[in-house]
């Protein structure tokens, strides 16, 4: 019994730990209010909210925040 979580879509490679993203890109229920941070930017911690919220969808069934809109979940 393996469970494997992967979505290298978007993937990037930061070359040092202070290198900062400015690219807005996600699936809406996982996107961590930091990559909607156009001047400063977001790093991995990015990563941690969706593994958050993948865990929260494990627990409850459902994730943290829903919409039928799109537009809602990014506001």
């Amino acid at each position: 019994m393996e469970l494997k979580i992967g979505d290298f879509g978007l993937a990037a490679k930061l070359e040092t730990i202070t290198e900062m993203r400015k690219t807005m890109c996600g699936t809406p229920n996982y996107i961590a209010p930091e990559i909607f941070d156009k001047i400063n930017g977001y790093s991995f911690e990015v990563d941690i909210w969706s593994i958050g919220v993948i865990l929260y969808i494990l627990l409850f069934g459902k994730p943290p925040f829903e919409s039928s809109e799109i537009k809602v979940l990014l506001i």
